[in-house]
C-alpha cells in the first residue's frame, strides 16, 4: 500500500492559504515530479526519495543546494496527488499527465490557483484570445491591495513571476507559447475529468478548462 506524503483534500479548499513568490524558483517541475512520484508510488518514504534522487543525481541537479530546493518543491506537490492522480501522472497519456502537474502546482500555490481562475478562465469566458502584459499587472496590482505581503514584492519579482506563470501555462498546453500567448484550454481526458468530478473538485475542472467542461 502506498503512504502518502501527507494527508490532503483534493478539493479546492486545500488551497495553500497564503500567498508565496516561491515559483521563480520552482517552477513547472515536470521531469522532476514524475520522478518523485514513480518512487511514491513504488512505496518510498520521502527520506528515502530524498536518499535515492541525491545518489543516483536524478535530478541532474549541479548542486546539493538546487537539488534540495527542487525536491521540497516536488515532494509538496505529490503529497496532495492521491494514488489515481500519481498513477495518472506516471503512466498517463503526455497531455493528461501535464494537466495534473499543473494540477499539483495550483494545489500548492494559492496565487497562481488565483491567477488562473481570476484572468486565464475570465479572459476566455469573455472569448478573449490571448494573455497580455497588462494582465499579469493587472493581476498583481489588484492582490498588492489586499495582501501586504504581494505588497512589499519588487517589481523583479513580479516580472519573473509573470514569466513562471507564462512558461507553466505553456508548458501545460493552456497557451501556445510563452511570447503571444494565445489561449488554448484543454480538454480533460475521461479517466482524469471522472476521477476530479468523483472527488467534487468542479471548480478546478472548471478553472483549467476555461470553464467549457
Amino acid at each position: 500500500m502506498i503512504t502518502l506524503l501527507v494527508k490532503a483534500e483534493i478539493g479546492s479548499d486545500a488551497v495553500e492559504a497564503q500567498y508565496y513568490a516561491n515559483l521563480t524558483g520552482e517552477p513547472y517541475l515536470y521531469f522532476e515530479l514524475k520522478h518523485v512520484a514513480k518512487l511514491t508510488l513504488a512505496g518510498l518514504s520521502p527520506v528515502e526519495i530524498r536518499a535515492k534522487i541525491k545518489d543516483e543525481n536524478l535530478f541532474q541537479s549541479a548542486t546539493n543546494k538546487s537539488i534540495n530546493k527542487l525536491l521540497s518543491a516536488t515532494l509538496k506537490r505529490v503529497a496532495i496527488l492521491d494514488e489515481v492522480m500519481l498513477n495518472i501522472l506516471v503512466n498517463g497519456s503526455l497531455h493528461t499527465s501535464k494537466l495534473i502537474a499543473l494540477i499539483a502546482i495550483m494545489k500548492t500555490n494559492r496565487l497562481f490557483w488565483e491567477f488562473i481562475e481570476e484572468v486565464y478562465l475570465e479572459k476566455v469566458q469573455l472569448g478573449e484570445q490571448e494573455l497580455e502584459p497588462k494582465d499579469f499587472r493587472i493581476f498583481f496590482n489588484n492582490k498588492a491591495e489586499q495582501s501586504p505581503k504581494v505588497a512589499s514584492w519588487q517589481e523583479y519579482t513580479l516580472k519573473k513571476l509573470s514569466a513562471v506563470y507564462s512558461r507553466i501555462l505553456f508548458e501545460a498546453g493552456l497557451i501556445n507559447n510563452t511570447h503571444q500567448k494565445t489561449l488554448t484550454p484543454p480538454t480533460i481526458e475521461e479517466e482524469l475529468l471522472n476521477h476530479l468530478r468523483k472527488l467534487g473538485d468542479h471548480r478546478l475542472i472548471r478553472a483549467i478548462t476555461g470553464g467549457r467542461m
